[in-house]
């Protein structure tokens, strides 16, 4: 989720297709105002946010999407960046509350985190991976400087995602969900591993990071 607008929606998906969709609801760092118009996130916008993260905390399996962007175009200075430290801050806490994970953007949390589409350097990512975080890989690896970060990423480290509608094996062209097996076989092509292998990987990877899978996912 990306604002508290999505909540109900993304719950109630997950109740009707129970087993497939498994929710996770946050207060993104890059907020909507209006078509086309976009700002950092702000502590006003988690009012509406932590009150229904707290009604479905039986039903997450994780706090997010969460993070930091400080793209010029969302955040013209240190007020705004601060503004964002905070609300990533409170959901921190919220997930150390409420004993989830982050799936988020950034490093600087002490909380067991995915890190999502990560572009930064493979050597900031490798500080992570002391920390103990995962690292998922979307199917625009095939067209991004994430070939370096995979090559350096241990298995034991990595997810699968695909972050439809965006972040596609093509540029411009809407993303799918079914695409994410792209992700898995370029994964072992740079590894120089069998698909099975990688599969059995990022699955395990997946129910450590979000044990409540484990009920309704066979390893």
């Amino acid at each position: 989720a990306e604002h508290a607008g999505e909540f109900d929606r993304i719950i109630d998906l997950s109740q009707r297709f129970p087993g497939f969709i498994f929710p996770c609801l946050g207060v993104h760092p890059v907020q909507e105002v209006s078509p086309g118009q976009q700002r950092g996130a702000v502590l006003q916008d988690l009012d509406a946010a932590l009150p229904l993260i707290e009604r479905y905390r039986d039903h997450l399996v994780a706090i997010g999407e969460v993070g930091l962007d400080f793209t010029p175009r969302y955040v013209s200075g240190d007020t705004e960046k601060d503004n964002q430290r905070q609300v990533l801050i409170r959901q921190a806490q919220l997930a150390k509350e409420l004993d989830l994970p982050l799936n988020k953007k950034s490093v600087y949390v002490l909380q067991p985190a995915l890190l999502h589409a990560f572009d930064g350097k493979p050597s900031v990512a490798m500080e992570g991976v002391k920390a103990g975080y995962y690292f998922s890989i979307p199917p625009s690896i095939i067209r991004s400087e994430q070939q370096k970060l995979v090559k350096q990423l241990p298995l034991e480290n990595i997810c699968l995602e695909t972050d439809s509608p965006a972040l596609g094996p093509e540029k411009q062209v809407r993303n799918e969900p079914g695409n994410i097996c792209i992700s898995a076989e370029y994964i072992s092509k740079i590894k120089g591993v069998s698909l099975q292998k990688v599969m059995e990987a990022t699955t395990q990877n997946a129910l450590r990071l979000f044990p409540k899978l484990k009920s309704v996912v066979r390893p």
